[in-house]
């Protein structure tokens, strides 16, 4: 195996099991370390967070566009599904998943929420996950554990 496909990673986006964005990523200068470091954890969490954000706006932009039809729509309330719906963002290297972060998608709009799109902050996504995968400086403790 070459430097190469070990420093091959993969960003994975999917609601309910289905993709709605794959893209594979090389690390120059991988630091294994970074894999349980707090720097890549809330990294995730932020790119999670700036997703549910996009969303929210998005949403309210859409209710805002549509309220004449949903204040006159009669079933209102049947339309709403009951079942709750997450998102999955992981970061694999192989099939070794070795981060991933779960997030509530049936709080966003149904139209929304299968709507996703975040190809335009996807360079600069990957771009700081590679940054935060080959950075030499890590936080790898927390409360006096080692991560």
């Amino acid at each position: 195996m070459n430097i190469q496909e070990q420093n091959k990673f993969e960003f994975l986006l999917t609601l309910d099991n289905n993709i709605i964005c794959q893209r594979f990523f090389n690390v120059r200068d991988y630091n294994p370390q970074s894999r349980r470091s707090l720097d890549l954890h809330y990294l995730v969490k932020e790119i999670c967070e700036e997703i549910g954000q996009d969303l929210k706006i998005k949403s309210s932009n859409y209710l805002v566009e549509n309220q004449n039809y949903i204040l006159n729509s009669p079933n209102v309330e049947e339309q709403a599904s009951n079942e709750e719906q997450y998102f999955l963002l992981q970061i694999k290297q192989n099939d070794d998943v070795f981060i991933e972060r779960i997030f509530l998608a049936s709080v966003f709009h149904p139209k929304v929420r299968y709507s996703v799109d975040i190809r335009p902050k996807l360079r600069r996504i990957l771009a700081d996950l590679t940054e935060t995968m080959s950075r030499d400086e890590l936080e790898t403790t927390y409360l006096q554990y080692e991560l």
